[in-house]
């Protein structure tokens, strides 16, 4: 049996992981009787990983003789080392450490003043706030970008006079870490952001414009003249998007003005803002371009733009369209012709198309697309996508048939089953069918009352419900589909389709995409009171996780309970 290692031993041991020392070895070295000798001994001559490590164990350690050491670590010839001693001082109280941590604040290292910064501060935010200032006007640039970064992460007291002096300072990205500082603070600073608008530094104005676009109060006026050729393309990007989330039409003369913007990402912007916007005006414009460019990702934003606008002559062009060369162009149609805005003709426009485009994927689009209007129209659909010479269009047929409870849908996949011959469809249709079959059974039996059914907030009865991401770019927004029996499908901005299977239990969401671990999230469903008699009630769904992408991030999406006009008008088509 080994031996039980020495505290110098389990030091070197824990500063020689390479996933570096856990929470549990500090704890380990900490309970050693004889670690702060352990740690003197080391910090005179062991490695900076050592001396870092030891450092480490007596932050947690917090005594006395702990702050001594630190204290005399500070003038180590290592910076990673000066750093963590600087930062092991800071809970301590003694007077000593305070004059030793205001000292690093000389330091020719950045790393080492950041953490004397940090510890400063943490100790007495107050004085910390004082001396930054203090020491501010004579300081180097990259001390004053710690202090103005220290006061933002911590709160600082009088964080805003901090922030005036680094606009003062003649290097662009302290100016700018005084504006993300600015940032932070209330509605005093609005005149200061507004005032950085005109910075003759993009990073200045750039951190500016993100600053502002997230405070209502502030009019749509200020961000117009950022649109101009005397901004960089990157402003008025920025500015655009400003423009868009606030929805102000206000600004649709300077957007339009755009569409002739040497780069294309900001033309690109430019003219799905024309759509965004609202912005009726722009139709010539946009029908000129159309006629005139080639490029396939341009000729998309196009056709998105036009069919949010509609008119007479738009859906003259997006007919059209339907037919374009590019795969891309032809999907953003059928968006566009799938929308509540199209022509009364649209379904058999669709259906048209659906038997004679030369794309699989295109021709999945429409199917689904028609699916999701009315239960007789895609019924129909599904029935041509069955016969479908690409497996798989058949497959997401067979799928989406599945998710039908009627018997309609459960007479053509049986029907389908015997004249189908591929291996894959065919295991589709296995499982569609014992689903079907399954929930025929289950359909005298009472639900859990611990299951929710995501797809029905509003208790509408309905089979499935469209969740948009932002209902105002509806259709070419991303789309998500909660289907009963745990079919959820995610249609992206791309046309791409994303098929999971999902459990709503209590107040958390489980997916399961295919091939991959489950995902899952807790949510809420929150109604909005309608506008007035005549507007449907809206809902946002709102996930902790956004478990569609597997980001950590949270996502909304919102849905708008169905009308009879919504649901009559599939049906006249």
């Amino acid at each position: 049996m080994s031996a039980p290692l020495s505290t110098s031993e389990l030091l070197r041991w824990a500063a020689g992981k390479p996933s570096g020392s856990t929470q549990e070895d500090l704890d380990a070295l900490c309970a050693r009787v004889d670690f702060t000798l352990t740690a003197r001994d080391v910090l005179r001559s062991g490695t900076p990983a050592e001396k870092t490590t030891a450092l480490r164990a007596l932050r947690e350690l917090a005594t006395p003789d702990a702050y001594a050491l630190a204290r005399l670590a500070l003038h180590d010839e290592a910076a990673p080392v000066r750093a963590m001693a600087a930062r092991a001082l800071a809970r301590s109280r003694d007077g000593a450490d305070w004059q030793g941590l205001q000292e690093a604040l000389n330091d020719a290292e950045p790393s080492v003043q950041l953490a004397a910064m940090d510890s400063l501060a943490r100790r007495d935010s107050t004085a910390a706030s004082a001396l930054f200032r203090e020491r501010f006007e004579r300081a180097p640039e990259v001390e004053k970008r710690n202090a103005l970064a220290t006061a933002q992460r911590l709160r600082l007291p009088e964080a805003e006079s901090l922030a005036r002096l680094g606009l003062a300072s003649s290097e662009a990205i302290t100016r700018a870490a005084a504006v993300a500082l600015l940032a932070r603070e209330g509605e005093a600073t609005e005149g200061l952001l507004v005032q950085a608008l005109t910075d003759a530094a993009d990073v200045v104005r750039l951190e500016a414009l993100r600053a502002l676009s997230r405070r209502p109060r502030v009019p749509a006026s200020v961000f117009v003249p950022l649109l101009s050729a005397s901004s960089t393309a990157q402003v008025r990007e920025q500015a655009l998007q400003t423009l868009v989330l606030r929805g102000d039409t206000s600004a649709c003369e300077p957007v339009v003005r755009l569409l002739e913007a040497p780069e294309s990402s900001l033309r690109r912007r430019a003219i799905l803002a024309t759509g965004e916007l609202g912005c009726t005006g722009a139709t010539d414009s946009l029908l000129k371009m159309l006629a005139r460019t080639r490029d396939e990702d341009e000729r998309a934003d196009l056709v998105t733009a036009l069919g949010r606008l509609g008119g007479p002559e738009a859906w003259e062009a997006l007919r059209r369209e339907l037919s374009d060369a590019a795969p891309r162009v032809r999907r953003a149609a059928v968006s566009a012709w799938a929308s509540d805005a199209a022509p009364q003709d649209a379904t058999p426009v669709l259906m048209a198309r659906l038997r004679d485009d030369p794309d699989a994927e295109v021709r999945m689009a429409i199917a689904l697309a028609l699916a999701n209007s009315s239960q007789q129209v895609g019924h129909r659909a599904l029935l041509l996508a069955l016969e479908d010479t690409a497996p798989e269009v058949r497959r997401m047929a067979v799928r989406t048939l599945g998710r039908d409870s009627s018997p309609e849908a459960l007479q053509a996949l049986r029907a389908h089953q015997a004249t189908e011959r591929d291996s894959v469809v065919l295991r589709e249709l296995a499982t569609a069918l014992e689903q079907l079959q399954g929930a025929a059974a289950n359909l005298t039996q009472a639900a859990s009352p611990a299951e929710r059914h995501l797809f029905d907030p509003a208790r509408t009865g309905q089979s499935v419900a469209e969740w948009l991401t932002s209902p105002e770019r509806h259709p070419a927004t991303e789309r998500v589909y909660f289907y009963e029996g745990g079919h959820l499908e995610h249609l992206d901005t791309a046309s791409r389709l994303h098929v999971f299977q999902y459990t709503a239990i209590g107040d958390h969401l489980h997916l399961r995409p295919e091939g991959a671990p489950e995902r899952s999230t807790a949510f809420t469903v929150t109604p909005a009171p309608p506008a007035s008699n005549d507007v449907p009630r809206s809902f946002r769904l709102e996930l902790t996780r956004d478990v569609l992408t597997g980001a950590d991030a949270p996502r909304t999406l919102y849905f708008r309970q169905p009308t009879e006009a919504d649901s009559g008008r599939g049906d006249s088509h």
